[in-house]
């Protein structure tokens, strides 16, 4: 440590110590830990009746569904919903399952449960199943229809398409009529 440094002043600068503050090289990329949570996009295939002649969406956060249907908005176990669907309804679902931070559920949550408790009337174009997921996403910033078309109404398949493509995609689940579950179940 005997190498003095000059300051722009010109006044001498003695070292005391030298420290590595990162255990990589300078060129080496270094992790950045993100705490991360995730939600679950839920697109149901279409059935032969007028309310789901173009399928159905939900949306699943830690084991609870919201879903908006023609009667109500619903809240209940994500496990029966699907069971419900693929066994007793026989649909096909797809599963869009997205990273989220701790921050953006919350906020997703809060509107969801606020959604449950005001009850609007259902509406195909402000307050339909597909329409009220993407509404959720959006607020945090999560992109769920095509910027190219009319923001409203927003279908199933425009959610599946849009997300499909989202860099917030962690995994793409297929639940079969006749999923089981499990933890791993058979998607």
């Amino acid at each position: 440590m005997s190498s003095a440094l000059v300051s722009p002043s010109g006044k001498t600068l003695i070292p005391v110590a030298r420290r590595t503050t990162t255990p990589t090289p300078a060129n080496a990329p270094k992790p950045v830990p993100v705490e991360r949570e995730y939600l679950e996009v839920l697109i149901f295939d279409k059935l032969p009746r007028p309310a789901s002649a173009f399928g159905h969406a939900a949306i699943g956060i830690d084991g609870t569904v919201y879903s908006r249907a023609h009667e109500k908005y619903f809240k209940g176990s994500l496990t029966e919903y699907l069971r419900s669907n693929t066994q007793g309804v026989k649909r096909d679902v797809v599963g869009l399952y997205l990273w989220v931070s701790p921050r953006e559920r919350r906020i997703v949550q809060d509107e969801l449960e606020r959604r449950v408790v005001e009850d609007e009337k259902y509406s195909v174009f402000s307050n339909s199943c597909s329409s009220n997921v993407a509404d959720v996403l959006e607020l945090v910033g999560i992109m769920a229809h095509d910027p190219r078309y009319f923001p409203t109404p927003v279908s199933p398949a425009d959610l599946l398409a849009v997300l499909s493509k989202s860099n917030r995609l962690v995994e793409r689940r297929f639940y079969g009529k006749g999923y089981e579950g499990g933890a791993s179940g058979n998607w």
